[in-house]
Formats: structure tokens, sequence, C-alpha cells
């Protein structure tokens, strides 16, 4: 590193325990296509672990759940998948892959002139007829298109990109991640008219993510 971040840990750490049967880390990964605002087809890819000794029969429901703008789960699901069923030999594991188009969705796109709506999909396990495991996708339904002579549009709509390096650390405050810290950063920077973040140098916190998500920013998310 061309800096100190005064070593030790600086973000939150997590102990998961599982199931031996369980969605694998990162497990679960969404796409949207076709997006417009009457329709948007979204596929889902499911990869579920089986760490026991023994194959494993298995079942995966999956709803769709609106956010509100605090990230908080509301309502009834808007929209399922259909169940998907696989065996799964014993230490081994599996990909499923489910479709289904969502009727007069929600965009997700940057303000002021969007609106940074967006979705839960919750992903339960279920073996021998008993839920053995829960996993939450948030995600964002919006379209993009690059064009050289004119610049990247959101569902349909010229956004011009007005962004910003953001490192790591929080200034005076220090390298230890502090959600309204950075909260409150991006809020600044939102009323200065930045609309893009840069994460310059450094594998962003997932918290951050999260934040930038909520807030409608667009994101280079970069590693180095």
């Amino acid at each position: 590193s061309r800096w100190y971040p005064g070593g030790g840990l600086y973000r939150n750490v997590w102990l998961t325990m599982t199931n031996p049967v369980h969605v694998a880390h990162w497990g679960a990964f969404i796409t949207t296509r076709a997006v417009s605002e009457a329709s948007a087809t979204i596929d889902l890819q499911v990869t579920v672990d089986n760490d026991s000794q023994d194959d494993a029969a298995i079942t995966a429901v999956t709803q769709i759940f609106v956010l509100n703008v605090d990230g908080g789960k509301t309502g009834d699901a808007v929209a399922s998948f259909k169940p998907m069923r696989a065996q799964i030999a014993a230490d081994n594991q599996t990909t499923l892959a489910g479709t289904l188009v969502l009727e007069n969705p929600r965009l997700w796109g940057p303000p002021p002139t969007q609106i940074p709506n967006r979705y839960l999909a919750v992903t339960t396990l279920w073996q021998n007829d008993k839920a053995i495991d829960q996993y939450e996708t948030p995600f964002g339904i919006r379209s993009l298109r690059f064009e050289p002579d004119s610049g990247l549009f959101v569902n349909k709509e010229l956004i011009k990109i007005r962004g910003v390096n953001m490192h790591h650390d929080l200034g005076a405050l220090g390298a230890a991640f502090n959600r309204r810290a950075a909260e409150r950063q991006l809020e600044l920077l939102r009323e200065m008219g930045c609309n893009a973040i840069r994460t310059a140098h450094n594998p962003p916190a997932p918290e951050l993510l999260e934040l930038t998500d909520r807030l409608g920013f667009l994101v280079m998310d970069e590693a180095f």
C-alpha cells in the first residue's frame, strides 16, 4: 500500500453460521434485461453448497419485495420465481437458474430526475419440507446504454456523469468505517450536484455500496 491505513480491523467482520446445505457465499446473482416502464425480465442464479456427507434434494423458492427509501422490506411479495429443484451430490454444489417478467417495474435511476427504487429477492432453501436457509439479494432495475457521441443513457435518459474520487477513509475521523459519516459525505456530495463515485484505489466497504445504491449514485467500483 502507498499509504498507511493504521493496521488492524477497520471494517466489520462477520462469522456466518449455516446449515451444511446452504446458499453459497455471495451465491445469488440477479441481472435484468428488456427493461422498460411496462415490464422487465429478471434473471436469477442461485448457487447451493452441499457440505454434508449425503446427497441432498433441495427446493429454492425466491420472492421479490419492494424496498423503501431506508432499505426496509415493505408489503407482500410483488413477484415470485417458480420453485427451483435440484439433487446435489455430497460435498458438491450446483447452480439453479430462473426467470420472471415483472410488470410495471419501479426503475432505479440517479436523482434529481430519477428515483433510485430498489427491490429485494428473498431466497428460501427447503429440504424435506423444512426451511434450512434464507438469503437476501437487494437489486435495482434499470437500462444502460452507452453512445460514443453523447454519453451514458440510464432508462433512456441522457445522464451527464458528475463524479468524484472517494478514498476509503473518512478524513480526520480515521480509517474505521462509520456508516453515518459515509452517508453524510454522500449527502453533501449529492447536494453539490455529484451523481457518481469512483472508489479510488481500494475495494469499497459493502456498506458504502449499499448507501450509493440507496441514494442513487453511479459507481466505478475498482480494486486498484
